[in-house]
């Protein structure tokens, strides 16, 4: 295949922030920096910049458009350069029919009908497209019926590329993290919160680290906040863990989401235990464990704990994932995918 020039598109209201948005590192950048290495060119550019010097790309990708002028504007004036134009999502923000199981519309913060409005908006958007791409089988499985006649492929998310190159000092005390990442996450700790709070009456060198903004009712000498992380310090806190957790609640909303926190503990041979819900599913290798009910993850997490078992789970983690978040890999495919 001759190189192409691709271009990825954020409509982020920040527009000086967009580059800092974990989406737009995972979904555009990471992908960039792997169809890099494999010979094209890529820009990674705000909607604005877009529409004052387009050039000629031959593929754009927008992640998590939205329907609007700009947007109907950008998208014409590309197909008449004969530009390929595709959307991207990692999350179910087009099915009004869940809105109602977004976190924030649970937790009271956010209007359902408001939400129900920005849905059908990502809708009607990504309908205006090629191709769209999703982060998991579950978002593929809820566009189909909306969208019969879009092609759409699944493009996990993977570990950044740029991890590859880091040689990072590993976990020294028994530190189990959570990695929040958003403020959206507090009913998924609730689940976990009590067996945590029992062991950590029980295990005295054991610390839990919460990464991330997270209002819990969880209270002990050795719980430790970092209500925020630059991206670039984020590899180290990964890496100096122990035992990694990755909660979710079970609701239409959260089935979509990908497994890339539990991926990237087990990128430095950090084991994690998850729900199995959804794309952690397929993470079917020694090192990740399952729990659901609360007896589920106090037994879990104690077994996890052990310092054998511990050392067992982690032998060889990252190598055992390694085909199962392959950002290379997954360009491979995404290339054949819109080129087709």
């Amino acid at each position: 295949m001759p190189p192409l020039q691709i271009c990825f598109v954020s409509d982020h209201p920040r527009r000086r922030f967009f580059r800092q948005d974990a989406s737009f590192i995972y979904r555009c950048e990471n992908l960039g920096l792997a169809l890099r290495a494999m010979g094209h060119e890529v820009r990674l550019l705000h909607l604005n910049e877009l529409l004052l010097r387009p050039g000629r790309p031959d593929v754009a990708v927008f992640l998590r458009p939205s329907r609007s002028w700009r947007l109907r504007l950008a998208l014409a004036m590309l197909r008449r350069r004969g530009c390929r134009v595709v959307a991207d999502t990692d999350d179910l923000n087009f099915d009004p029919a869940a809105a109602a199981y977004r976190p924030s519309v649970l937790a009271g913060s956010a209007s359902l009908r408001k939400t129900e409005g920005k849905f059908a908006r990502a809708l009607a958007a990504l309908a205006l497209f090629d191709r769209v791409t999703v982060s998991t089988d579950e978002l593929q499985h809820r566009l189909r019926p909306l969208l019969p006649d879009m092609p759409c492929a699944v493009v996990p998310n993977a570990v950044h590329r740029s991890w590859r190159a880091l040689q990072l000092p590993r976990a020294s005390r028994r530190v189990l993290t959570y990695f929040s990442g958003t403020s959206t996450h507090d009913r998924d700790f609730a689940l976990v919160a009590p067996a945590l709070q029992q062991l950590l009456d029980e295990v005295p060198d054991l610390e839990v680290r919460v990464v991330g903004r997270l209002d819990t009712p969880l209270q002990h000498p050795r719980l430790q906040r970092v209500t925020k992380l630059p991206f670039g310090d984020y590899p180290a806190a990964v890496a100096a863990s122990w035992l990694n957790i990755a909660p979710l609640e079970d609701t239409p909303f959260t089935r979509g989401k990908s497994a890339l926190k539990t991926i990237e503990a087990g990128f430095f041979d950090v084991p994690t235990v998850a729900t199995p819900l959804g794309d952690v599913r397929r993470l079917q290798v020694p090192g990740v464990l399952f729990a659901t009910t609360q007896a589920e993850w106090l037994q879990q997490l104690r077994h996890a704990l052990q310092p054998a078992e511990r050392a067992r789970l982690s032998e060889g983690l990252a190598q055992r994932l390694r085909p199962l978040s392959d950002v290379d890999l997954f360009a491979a495919q995404w290339l054949r995918f819109v080129s087709r």
